[in-house]
């Protein structure tokens, strides 16, 4: 039998629901009335996290809410915080706090409150506090010669990798007057003149690190004391080489004495006419008395830095009936620049042998060489 409901039965069922959907409505905000309206504090603004030694510094500010009384920070997923008081002005304010805190990256959580306990929403930030770790990856930047010139000292330096944020060297010495003097020398510099630097005295250099732009702290690589090289006068030195070329033959190139006579422009040559001969070839020098040796500087010919010899070894004898002691073997740099060879130890030698293994042909030259103490 087929039912037939009243049009009049479906609009009483819509009145029905229409109203227990309305009364729960008006519960629901009953309920939040009760419990009152949520107040927020204006939160910090411009926050910049500055990195440091086992510390950082947190920087913000203080702009639009004047009921502000104090900012929370928080760190290590809230386990770890510190409260600051906030003396709000008529203006904008800052927050500087430093945190003491270990080595490693950070995750930051601040909030500020007025004085009844309202609370802003939180604001993030990231930093990073710097420590042994760090430290012990700083390395400073390498001196490849320090040479007494006259009054001064002229340090030369080999360039150094600049991602750890190596940006200068500090240099301590004593002057004349017994006064200790610093100097500054930017990182990209490749030499320095230590003025009126007391003979004998030595001098310290570390390099300086800033690990980011935003870093507080400056860092020291570990402090090296260096002596400066003093040069050892070739005035009374005698010369010889395996072989040579007559002086005869060329304007400026010519036998062993033209590679100690102070000028860069002349130059020893082994003998080119009638075939010459082939590697290994020597230039040996007689300071006529014995010497505490610890470095030697040669310069090559300037119009044959391709052609000269490459590998060597430093000799060294006190005697003429001595063998020859070895002190290092080395690699002349195809560069017209003065290079600097450390003998393995300190010499005590009067005669000084370069023992030229190899080159680029059987032909050898050589500018200049001069042979530098402590």
């Amino acid at each position: 039998m087929k039912r037939n409901i009243s049009l009049s039965s479906i609009t009483f069922i819509i009145f029905i629901l229409l109203s227990v959907v309305s009364c729960t409505q008006m519960d629901d905000y009953k309920i939040f009335i009760e419990k009152g309206e949520i107040s927020y504090t204006g939160k910090i603004d411009s926050i910049t996290v500055f990195s440091g030694d086992e510390r950082v510094l947190i920087q913000g500010l203080f702009i639009a809410d004047p009921k502000i009384t104090s900012c929370k920070i928080y760190w290590n997923s809230r386990q770890d915080s510190v409260e600051v008081r906030v003396n709000r002005t008529s203006g904008v304010d800052t927050l500087k706090q430093i945190i003491q805190l270990p080595e490693n990256l950070y995750n930051f959580e601040l909030f500020t409150y007025d004085a009844l306990g309202n609370k802003s929403i939180p604001v993030y930030a990231i930093g990073r506090s710097y420590g042994s770790a760090y430290k012990a990856s700083l390395n400073n930047k390498l001196i490849t010669s320090a040479i007494i010139d006259g009054d001064d000292v002229s340090i030369s330096w080999r360039t150094i990798d600049k991602t750890l944020g190596a940006f200068a060297t500090g240099i301590t010495y004593t002057d004349n007057s017994g006064v200790e003097q610093t100097v500054i020398s930017q990182i990209d510099d490749t030499k320095t003149i230590l003025k009126d630097y007391k003979i004998g005295s030595n001098f310290s250099a570390t390099t300086l690190y800033s690990p980011d732009v935003f870093c507080i702290d400056t860092f020291y690589a570990e402090k090296e004391i260096h002596f400066p090289l003093v040069p050892i006068d070739k005035t009374n030195w005698i010369a010889t080489a395996d072989t040579y070329e007559p002086s005869s033959k060329l304007p400026d190139g010519g036998g062993p004495e033209l590679a100690i006579d102070g000028k860069t422009s002349t130059y020893w040559l082994t003998r080119q006419t009638f075939g010459g001969s082939p590697y290994p070839h020597w230039l040996a020098v007689d300071m006529q008395k014995e010497e505490d040796v610890v470095a030697i500087e040669l310069i090559a010919y300037d119009k044959q830095i391709e052609n000269d010899f490459s590998e060597f070894i430093i000799q060294g004898r006190a005697d003429q009936l001595e063998e020859w002691a070895n002190y290092g073997t080395y690699t002349l740099e195809d560069i017209k620049e003065p290079q600097i060879f450390m003998l393995s130890s300190i010499a005590k030698i009067r005669y000084l042998r370069i023992y030229q293994l190899n080159g680029k042909n059987q032909h050898s030259y050589l500018a200049e060489l001069s042979i530098y103490k402590y």
